[in-house]
């Protein structure tokens, strides 16, 4: 540590500042806006005869062990067969995937295979799908991941949503679980999911504004993708279509009964290579458009929409807390007065600390409760109930913790090129009592 000069110390003290200010605006923020989230969902729309035509996108790479059920918790839709279809993108196949997907004849393979120098990942296979036209025989895309499990009520309710509400561009539907209990790390997204679902997502859709685009059960309008084109930059495809969506003046909402039951990793090195993945598509969405964004402010109807396009902007920025911190104590192992100073700036401790008791226990206590209210039926008795939860909360934590690395990794190789996919390599399970697709 140095006594810099008082010329260089003082703009670095006033950085240090701005940086716990950014910290603190963040963490209020997300935090009042779960507390919107806390009045629990009901429908704002009536069930209604099957109407619109879907089509099931299914990007899949090399995924013989988890096609089979995925393509068949499709086919037994609750909704008229005759008005959605299946495609399953085969995308750079090298296993059984595309004689799986022949083994269902609703499902119907299209087989994108790359060149070398190709870019690759899920954005440009459904880029080439989308350059055959197909999709405009339908009303809506539904993007559905190779790995999901998608229940039987989802095209029914998301059919209902948008005659009721044919101004949403994208709907957003329920993001579950399938193997909550595979692995601590599994835990941690899961117990992330049983919360943002909640405390953003319906939190959101409560105030009006857009819901975010979660990459895999969410439809879109084909007039939309006819108007705007696909045209993928990053690694997050979902994202970008959301802050396009937002500067467009478009609606995006939130549909809490069209769930889609998710796999995520169960080892902390898959787990920290898909979120670093995250993380450099959000950054380098965030950068490349924070101006566009600012610009498409001036631009709206209704203060609605403003306040959803500044929840845009304040979303595109989520990931900064962890970087202001490291910048925080960058500049305290420079010059120690700053360190010394930050006490002082902390004399609000106590109010961070009654802010991150409600983040880590009063929050989760609520959301749990009523989110993974399933997954607490089937712990016999209080003490496997209680074990469940405490599980729960220390793999929200854990998860929180090491997101932090991720984000910081993204935020340092955000400008890297993105078309070079890291595949999360997906497994045959399903954790809801072992339960399987029926037949």
């Amino acid at each position: 540590m140095f006594n810099l000069p008082n010329y260089v110390f003082l703009p670095m003290k006033w950085l240090a500042i701005c940086m716990v200010i950014i910290v603190f605006a963040n963490l209020i923020y997300f935090t009042t806006l779960s507390i919107f989230g806390l009045r629990k969902p009901k429908r704002d729309y009536k069930m209604v005869p099957d109407q619109k035509k879907f089509v099931f996108v299914v990007p899949a790479h090399n995924e013989e062990a988890v096609i089979g059920p995925t393509i068949k918790s499709l086919v037994n839709q609750n909704y008229d067969p005759d008005l959605f279809d299946i495609v399953v993108i085969a995308d750079n196949c090298t296993d059984r995937t595309i004689d799986v997907i022949h083994s269902y004849p609703r499902a119907t393979a299209f087989e994108n295979v790359s060149g070398p120098e190709d870019p690759r990942g899920k954005p440009h296979a459904i880029a080439r799908y989308v350059e055959t036209n197909h999709w405009k025989n339908y009303d809506y895309i539904a993007f559905i991941d190779a790995d999901n499990i998608v229940d039987a009520n989802y095209l029914r309710e998301m059919n209902a949503q948008v005659i009721t509400h044919p101004e949403l561009t994208v709907v957003q539907g329920y993001l579950g679980i399938k193997n909550v209990r595979s692995s601590i790390t599994a835990s941690g997204y899961a117990a992330v999911y049983f919360i943002t679902n909640r405390a953003v997502q319906a939190a959101n859709y409560l105030l009006g504004w857009n819901a975010a685009i979660g990459g895999t059960g969410f439809i879109l309008d084909t007039n939309y993708l006819a108007e705007h084109g696909w045209n993928p930059r990053s690694y997050t495809e979902d994202f970008e279509l959301q802050v396009e969506l937002s500067i467009a003046g478009k609606r995006s909402g939130w549909n809490h009964f069209a769930v889609v039951h998710d796999e995520k990793p169960d080892s902390l090195i898959a787990s920290h290579n898909q979120r670093t993945r995250w993380a450099q598509g959000h950054w380098y969405v965030a950068f490349t458009t924070t101006w566009r964004q600012i610009l498409s402010l001036f631009k709206s109807k209704s203060i609605t929409e403003f306040l959803s396009k500044v929840e845009t902007l304040f979303y595109s920025y989520s990931m900064v807390r962890p970087v202001a911190m490291l910048g925080i104590l960058l500049l305290s192992l420079i010059d120690k007065r700053i360190f010394d100073y930050l006490p002082n700036l902390f004399s609000l401790l106590t109010f961070w600390v009654g802010i991150e008791v409600l983040n880590f226990l009063i929050i989760p206590i609520v959301y749990f409760s009523q989110e993974a209210k399933e997954y607490f039926a089937d712990e016999k008795g209080i003490i496997r109930k209680l074990i469940f939860f405490i599980r729960l909360v220390i793999a929200f934590i854990y998860n929180s913790i090491t997101y932090m690395a991720a984000q910081l990794v993204g935020f340092c190789t955000w400008f890297k090129p993105q078309n070079k996919w890291n595949k999360t390599v997906h497994k045959a399970t399903f954790d809801r009592n072992e339960e399987e697709v029926p037949e």
